[in-house]
């Protein structure tokens, strides 16, 4: 076992779960029978969100140009001013709060792994942007584990030094100069983190609430801590190949991690991985990502990335299902079909269902599409084949998509895909309804589907006592059976377990289409045990696919 030597720098309303996994205040009870009317608010028609109204496939708020600051205006305001809110923005300061508050207490305590790969740490605005949110999330209660990559900078700094770097498919050869380069860099960024990290309110503020109460500290706003964390080894010689010093991840530290998060530090993990004889060895910072969040069981994987992601204009939420369907049709025609039922049995991904929310799957510029895979995958592990990023680049999907899908497959519940340039994309993604990124979640929506013919018999059991209490309208079979293909189920085990009804009902006065949410009910010896919540939330969903506004 690799000892964890640190280096610390001194530095009546029901809470509804959204998808993002925490809760929204919204009339009614999620696990209860009610046909109740609701307003559904949908993306681009929440009052007070006009930023919604843009595209759901772009980001909601304007790319950080200037860092912390960004670029709509507001910011801008806020700065000429000293910092302080204008009288009429209040309203809007407030709203945001009342809004937010339920994810606040949410978020806190849960663990979170934000993946900052060198695309976005080598522009400094971007990274002091990012880090401004990870001190925030800190602030609230939020248990901040960063993996932070450097390949950019690594490419830039041996272009300089008179080098060429080299790749073999997605894995860079790294020598010897190449490892001490790889270290340099690493410890620049760590260090760059860990200067904007440390960075605590102004002196005015401070001296402002800390009258009387003696003398002050100015000491770093928080602590980050770094270490040997990253077990590793050789990725060796492949394919008659020598990889030198680069490394595959064995596992983190996941104990000695968590002792730190859990006495309030932020850890901050690298490429750089160790083996048991003391051999530094050059990781993948998506590999890195991916243990960190497996092992320490985190409640949510984020990736921040730029336009390599964004050019692919995910939806807004990607079921587990549909994400890993849209990875491996774009490999039919790339690996065979034995190496295939490999890899679909590495994911688990026996039960991929249709994928109507997925981008085309054309194949992107780049790809490896025109060349079959090695024969090597027949031969490697299954727990590697999933996370061998060769085999995904052949897909031609970046490799923050494929590892948030594999985290997905492995346990994180949540993976988040967030643009950098969005400024405080972190916090609108977290602490908003509709969020800004791309969230592939894994089971939070299992067992629910749209009704079939089937279904007709098991929706009138769970209908009928509602009906005969006077709760419900009364429904005749044939009515129910016209109505059955606008509403969805759950099931469990064949047994349908609850049922809710989107019925359409026009456009309003102003042309916006509209719909109803009834005949909303949870059988109930399952109540309480959040299957209403993910239904409705489904349905949600569903409405936003179809187009509808409220």
């Amino acid at each position: 076992m690799l000892a964890a030597h640190c280096s610390l720098n001194s530095a009546n309303v029901h809470l509804r779960a959204r998808p993002h996994g925490y809760c929204t205040p919204v009339r009614g009870r999620g696990d209860t029978s009610t046909n109740a009317k609701r307003l559904v608010y949908v993306r681009g028609t929440i009052p007070g969100r006009s930023t919604h109204d843009l595209p759901p496939s772009f980001p909601n708020t304007t790319p950080a140009t200037t860092g912390a600051s960004g670029a709509d205006g507001e910011a801008d305001k806020v700065q000429a001013n000293g910092g302080a809110l204008s009288r009429a923005d209040f309203a809007k300061f407030v709203q945001f709060f009342r809004q937010a508050s339920p994810y606040i207490e949410g978020h806190r305590d849960k663990t979170f792994v934000i993946v900052v790969p060198g695309i976005v740490t080598s522009d400094k605005a971007l990274l002091q942007s990012t880090m401004s949110d990870v001190a925030l999330l800190h602030g609230l209660g939020v248990k901040c584990v960063v993996v932070v990559g450097v390949q950019n900078q690594i490419d830039e700094m041996l272009k300089e030094r008179g080098m060429t770097p080299r790749y073999i498919g997605e894995y860079r050869i790294t020598d010897r100069e190449t490892m001490t380069v790889t270290i340099e860099a690493a410890g620049r960024a760590r260090t760059e983190c860990e200067q904007y990290l440390s960075r605590g309110p102004a002196i005015p503020m401070i001296r402002r609430h800390t009258k009387g109460e003696g003398e002050i500290h100015f000491e770093p706003a928080m602590r980050v801590v770094s270490g040997n964390y990253i077990a590793a080894k050789r990725r060796g010689v492949l394919d008659g190949i020598d990889f030198g010093l680069t490394g595959e991840v064995r596992f983190v530290l996941k104990d000695d991690i968590q002792r730190q998060l859990d006495i309030g530090n932020i850890v901050l993990l690298s490429n750089i991985g160790f083996t048991a004889a003391g051999e530094v060895l050059n990781c993948n910072t998506f590999d890195v990502g991916l243990h960190a969040a497996v092992e320490l069981q985190a409640d949510k994987l984020f990736f921040m990335h730029k336009e390599e992601v964004a050019r692919l204009q995910l939806p807004p939420w990607l079921p587990i299902s549909d994400a890993q369907k849209m990875l491996l049709e774009r490999l039919e025609d790339v690996i065979s079909s034995e190496q295939m039922d490999v890899l679909r049995a590495s994911m688990d991904a026996s039960v991929l269902g249709p994928a109507s929310a997925m981008p085309s799957t054309t194949p992107m510029p780049g790809s490896m599409s025109t060349t079959m895979m090695s024969p090597k995958v027949l031969m490697m592990k299954k727990e590697d084949i999933v996370v061998d990023l060769d085999i995904w680049s052949a897909s031609g999907f970046p490799a923050a998509v494929s590892t948030c899908v594999i985290a997905c497959c492995r346990g994180v519940r949540r993976s988040h895909l967030i643009d950098a340039r969005v400024d405080g994309g972190l916090l609108l993604e977290l602490y908003s309804r509709d969020g800004v990124g791309t969230m592939i979640s894994a089971d939070f929506y299992e067992g629910i589907r749209k009704a079939r013919p089937s279904d007709l018999d098991a929706v009138a059991a769970l209908l009928s006592p509602l009906e005969k209490a006077g709760t419900l309208v009364k429904r005749s079979r044939d009515e129910l059976a016209i109505m059955l293909m606008d509403f969805t189920v759950i099931e469990r085990e064949t047994k349908v377990l609850g049922c809710a009804l989107l019925l359409p009902l026009g456009a309003d006065e102003s042309g916006i289409p509209v719909a109803e949410v009834g005949a909303f009910c949870v059988d109930p010896a399952f109540r309480g045990s959040g299957r209403g919540d993910s239904m409705l939330d489904y349905v949600e969903q569903d409405a936003r696919q179809r187009g509808i506004r409220r």
